[in-house]
């Protein structure tokens, strides 16, 4: 028995709609709309709303997806009119891209194995090597236009050189020689350039003098900047490790002490020293660390990014300078200001630089994060250019009077069936990688089917940006090449501009 409001029983349909109090007379309110199954009582009739509020799980959807196969058709219906039978192109094209690179992240999988830490010792090969092909190498002093760009190339050729050749030990002539003759080899190649440049712009020996004196000052400034590193990387156990840092600290110290409050750039350059020292031997300790650990845990191999979060950073080039600036970024000691910008602005965009920052040193030793925030960035991309792409096609189609929300359609659809492609290219690399270890043809198979798939959906395109805007083959490709073109930078920019978007949030 039903009450006044219209209740009723769970197990009998109400006489009155539970919404408004009319009288019911069929399935639905003929006053409001409502059904009359109320899915709090129904749990089946719950779930059934759930998909159809998003996928309409009737008829239309396998319609829907056998017309979309077809290049253009369902867009020439649906335009034509005949909008009840299909499931409108916004809801698909969201479920389908949603779908997919749910799908996507399922199946891809990178997994980046680690490469061992090098120490320097292992370092000689890699300058033996460089010492063999100084003479290609010393092509650079060619490039050179002036003393000062001679010197600075002479100075980092012949240090590097001269690092090589200090590893080796001095009881093996025989593989020092190469580095000292390829020193010399430099130093003669410089000397050829230096005099070029004396003929070339007809310099005095003063001139010449001046020029490698600036040439020397900014080699030592370069060298005072950057020693904190180098001295770190030599450390070949932690003890000798802490002894560097800690000289190296002391006399940076003596130097702040010494610099009067007033010279400001001066003390900031030098405590970003400070710190650079300090990261520097926090970076070697961790790569001792790794070493030590793997020497002791036999044949087991594990991920670089695993030992990086256990032991830190081993990344030990981990300045960032941006927009031009001689002195690395810093978020206390060096950030972005814009001057123009409120306080909390200028702090909101560092603290991004920042995490940036970190998550890219992350995304080094784990390039799975890296697809992974891709595949996260094509859904979002795919869908900001829709609208963008339907307004090319109003732009390139202009004499043929559709509205822009025509050619929205017309996008949408073609979105629909890229993620519907892009779909089933996943779902074949999940067949393949459950089928193949039992059955090595089926690679083979696989193989050529997302071949074929991916020279498909160009094609498609092409056939259905022909059949809907009806015009000549030649017309129709002139105007597909243009648009491809240019949608497909505009994507790219997409893509990674949300990566990084995605990267400085991780």
């Amino acid at each position: 028995m039903s009450s006044s409001t219209g209740h009723a029983p769970h197990d009998v349909h109400p006489t009155h709609c539970e919404n408004c109090g009319a009288a019911l007379q069929g399935h639905y309110c003929h006053d409001c709309g409502q059904s009359v199954v109320n899915p709090i009582r129904h749990a089946a009739h719950a779930v059934e709303e759930v998909f159809e509020a998003f996928w309409h799980l009737d008829g239309r959807i396998f319609r829907t997806l056998r017309d979309l196969l077809s290049p253009g058709r369902i867009a020439i219906i649906y335009l034509s009119g005949q909008r009840a039978k299909y499931v409108a192109p916004l809801r698909l094209f969201v479920v389908l891209s949603v779908l997919t690179f749910f799908v996507a992240q399922l199946v891809i999988h990178v997994d980046t194995r680690d490469t061992s830490v090098e120490l320097l010792d292992q370092g000689v090969e890699k300058s033996a090597h460089r010492a063999q092909n100084v003479n290609r190498e010393n092509k650079k002093f060619t490039t050179a236009t002036s003393i000062e760009d001679v010197e600075r190339i002479r100075a980092t050729e012949l240090a590097e050189l001269a690092e090589g050749r200090d590893a080796v030990s001095t009881m093996l002539p025989h593989v020092r020689k190469p580095f000292e003759i390829a020193m010399t080899d430099v130093n003669a190649a410089a000397d050829r350039r230096v005099a070029e440049l004396i003929r070339q712009h007809d310099l005095t020996p003063r001139e010449v003098e001046r020029e490698k004196a600036a040439a020397q000052r900014e080699i030592d400034a370069e060298r005072r900047q950057a020693r904190a590193i180098p001295e770190m990387d030599k450390a070949k156990t932690l003890a000798e490790l802490e002894t560097l840092r800690n000289d190296r600290l002391k006399r940076q110290q003596a130097e702040l002490a010494a610099l009067a409050p007033a010279q400001t750039a001066e003390r900031r350059r030098m405590l970003m020293e400070i710190r650079e020292t300090n990261e520097a031997a926090g970076c070697r300790a961790a790569q001792l660390q790794i070493a030590v650990a793997r020497g002791s845990e036999g044949t087991r191999t594990r991920k670089t990014v695993d030992d990086a979060r256990i032991y830190g950073e081993t990344n030990c080039d981990g300045r960032l300078t941006l927009f031009g600036s001689n002195e690395p970024w810093d978020e206390e000691l060096n950030p972005v200001t814009i001057s123009w910008a409120p306080r909390f602005v200028n702090a909101w965009i560092n603290r991004q630089i920042a995490h940036g920052k970190d998550n890219m040193a992350r995304v080094q030793h784990d390039y799975g994060m890296l697809v992974k925030a891709m595949l996260g960035a094509v859904p979002s991309a795919l869908f900001l250019l829709v609208p963008v792409f339907a307004l090319l096609l109003k732009l390139a189609y202009l004499g043929s009077k559709r509205l822009y929300l025509e050619h929205l359609v017309v996008a949408l659809y073609s979105h629909a069936y890229l993620c519907l492609a892009i779909l089933t290219f996943f779902l074949l690399i999940a067949l393949d990688n459950a089928i193949e270890p039992k059955w090595a043809g089926f690679g083979w198979i696989s193989g050529t089917l997302e071949l074929l798939l991916w020279l498909w959906m160009p094609i498609y395109l092409w056939i259905m940006q022909k059949r809907v805007y009806g015009n000549g083959w030649l017309l129709t490709s002139l105007r597909y090449f243009v648009i491809g073109n240019l949608y497909f930078v505009l994507l790219g920019f997409a893509v990674v501009f949300i990566t990084l978007a995605s990267i400085v949030r991780m």
